[in-house]
């Protein structure tokens, strides 16, 4: 278990770059727009994957394949307002892939985080083309390509807002969770960094993602190189991110 308590309470923002199925959680199923989560459960899914964690641009550290736990606590008596599923439809649609239905995850995943606090905020970010910038020819086939939009965001971050201090359960290191101006940026990542992925090996990590999920989705073009000069997913040079983008499942999505 590690800790560390901040004199003030900071924002706690977990970025999750890379090849990750989230599993939103609400209570009894509900899948209303009003609905607020209850928790999220996020999955990497087993295709040779190392993956690393760390917090405030400090040292990276590998993660054990097995399950973790984050617990953000608020300040007493603040009452925390959860994001609701709509809220996540809107922030997120337009460059998320969304399997509607709380489904159940398959058991080929390797790492996994568990978020029971829910979130008060979420966000996007290093989006990139789904087409193909030669062939002018989609990505992805399948079908469920119909969830991928037309551009994808690489990276998925889950704010907590005004927590007091964090609990990392399983990190094999003793995470320096002091703010920086206000914020704390934990970052977990599906590769480490400087490593170019094969097509081969983007390819197995799309087909294990559908395979959590249970849905037909087949990468058939590596993602276009993003713009560089904007810090966007760098897939054919060396990059800080994952192979892949993440997907979103839940209920009322």
């Amino acid at each position: 278990m590690n800790e560390q308590a901040a004199v003030t309470p900071f924002d706690l923002r977990i970025h999750f770059e890379g090849a990750f199925v989230f599993s939103l959680q609400t209570a009894n199923n509900a899948s209303s727009d009003t609905t607020p989560l209850t928790g999220v459960q996020v999955y990497a899914p087993t295709c040779e994957h190392l993956h690393a964690a760390t917090v405030n641009t400090g040292s990276m550290y590998m993660l054990e394949n097995y399950w973790h736990c984050i617990d953000p606590v608020y300040e007493a008596g603040t009452t925390a307002t959860p994001i609701t599923i709509g809220d996540v439809k809107k922030k997120l649609s337009s460059n998320t892939p969304m399997v509607p239905g709380n489904r159940p995850i398959g058991s080929g995943w390797t790492l996994a985080v568990n978020l029971p606090i829910p979130p008060n905020d979420w966000e996007s970010d290093l989006e990139v083309s789904t087409t193909d910038p030669d062939s002018k020819q989609p990505c992805f086939s399948g079908m469920a390509a119909s969830i991928i939009p037309a551009s994808v965001a690489t990276e998925q971050i889950v704010i907590y807002k005004q927590v007091t201090s964090v609990t990392f359960h399983g990190a094999c290191f003793t995470p320096n969770f002091t703010p920086v101006n206000g914020v704390v940026d934990l970052v977990i990542t599906s590769e480490m960094p400087n490593v170019i992925p094969t097509i081969p090996h983007q390819s197995r990590a799309i087909s294990s993602m559908a395979s959590l999920l249970g849905i037909d989705l087949v990468f058939q073009h590596p993602l276009p190189k993003g713009d560089e000069s904007e810090g966007k997913f760098q897939v054919r040079t060396v990059h800080t991110g994952g192979c892949s983008m993440p997907i979103l499942s839940g209920p009322g999505l």
